[in-house]
């Protein structure tokens, strides 16, 4: 009997452990916006109308509702120079004509230093508007290889969800 409650013990432990475990790691959630703004971990606030060059492609976010796009953003990832440094940024762009009244724009941006083995999260920065254009805090760019961004963004409402996309790594 003895043995019967000490298996139990250990496997309802190794459960709660996993569901732990499993709860901590959903990615976007764990980040903030906080964690990147305001100069922090190395990040410039730049304004959200500042454009520069567009690398590593660009991508569209949508959220069906019924087989209808309830609401449709663009995401990219600029590149220029911001106070004479050359740096990195995303931006997302909301329709101005398919975005529904509950609608949510996220867009975050990933910065590894060590060739992707890990990354800093910046963000989620939101917006709920129609038609807006927003930016996340810039990083300065490298010739390291070690040294890569990419963009993600995705959609939410009330009900549709679009799935999470992300630039190809630059």
């Amino acid at each position: 009997m003895r043995s019967i409650r000490r298996i139990f013990s250990v496997g309802t432990a190794a459960l709660v452990l996993g569901a732990g475990l499993m709860a901590g790691s959903s990615g976007t959630a764990q980040a903030a916006a906080s964690d990147c703004a305001g100069g922090a971990k190395g990040f410039t606030d730049i304004p959200d109308s500042l454009s520069g060059r567009g690398v590593a492609g660009a991508g569209a976010v949508i959220a069906n509702f019924g087989g209808t796009p309830w609401a449709v953003a663009s995401y990219e990832m600029h590149t220029g120079n911001v106070g004479g440094t050359p740096m990195g940024w995303g931006v997302l762009s909301t329709s101005s004509s398919t975005w529904g009244p509950s609608a949510i724009g996220w867009v975050w941006m990933d910065v590894t230093n060590d060739g992707k083995i890990s990354w800093i999260q910046c963000g989620p920065f939101t917006t709920s508007a129609s038609g807006a254009r927003i930016t996340t805090p810039a990083y300065p760019t490298s010739n390291s290889a070690s040294r890569a961004f990419r963009v993600c963004a995705q959609v939410t409402s009330a009900s549709p969800v679009s799935g999470i996309t992300c630039t190809p790594w630059w």
